[in-house]
């Protein structure tokens, strides 16, 4: 029988995403919960001595960090099948696009987000500027794709989507933190079109906290926090 554990912190995107690729595939794991400040575990050190962060996923005894590094070996470890959806669309086009949005998502947009955590200074102001703009250019972006939706890349999810799913819980807080308000569906339909989709989701819901514990979880971290975001990659 497989063994499958992802090491994460609740509060952490980037295991929001790994734990909604996991459920999507069908694939039963535990979660392992990781301490949200220091000190860290000697198990999450082991498991990741590089970037000592979370998310990890650890199959069979073996280690696997950085989360779109994750999403890529969910999909190859446990591949398409009559019963396994997959997380990369048919065309080497699409599949492309899914890459390169879960890149920009991953790298730019949410990286940016948790840059809100520190309360003042050029960093923070810079970021509360940029993630407005990046908000706009992920709308651009699926109209430029031409699909109704309700997914990024048209009617089944890819990595895209499961990339961007922090954004259900996150968005309160990123506006509370940034003191920003984000475009509304009369600018930005389909991100908010797809944002809505998102909270109806089973896997989604069973993958992300409750967006109002984590505005206050953020709330109370930005007191303390004195060091990067601690929920990983």
């Amino acid at each position: 029988m497989e063994e499958v554990k992802l090491l994460l912190i609740r509060s952490s995107p980037f295991a929001m995403s790994c734990a909604l690729a996991l459920r999507q595939k069908g694939i039963k794991f535990e979660e392992v919960h990781e301490n949200s400040l220091p000190p860290k575990t000697d198990r999450l050190l082991r498991s990741n001595p590089v970037y000592k962060q979370v998310p990890v996923l650890i199959h069979n005894g073996k280690p696997v960090s950085q989360s779109l590094v994750i999403l890529e070996y969910i999909e190859e470890a446990w591949p398409p099948s009559d019963t396994t959806p997959s997380l990369l669309p048919g065309s080497a086009y699409d599949r492309s696009l899914s890459r390169f949005w879960a890149d920009f998502i991953n790298k730019k947009f949410i990286e940016t987000g948790l840059k809100l955590m520190k309360r003042f200074g050029e960093e923070h102001a810079t970021a509360r500027k940029e993630i407005v703009e990046q908000f706009i250019t992920m709308e651009e972006g699926m109209r430029a794709i031409g699909s109704e939706g309700p997914y990024f890349l048209g009617d089944k999810m890819s990595l895209a989507d499961v990339a961007l799913v922090p954004l259900v819980p996150w968005l309160p807080s990123f506006e509370a933190l940034g003191e920003l308000k984000f475009p509304g569906p009369e600018q930005c339909g389909r991100m908010h079109k797809w944002l809505d989709a998102m909270r109806e989701l089973p896997n989604v819901v069973a993958s992300v906290p409750p967006a109002d514990w984590l505005s206050q979880y953020t709330a109370t971290l930005r007191r303390f926090i004195a060091e990067p975001y601690p929920g990983g990659a």
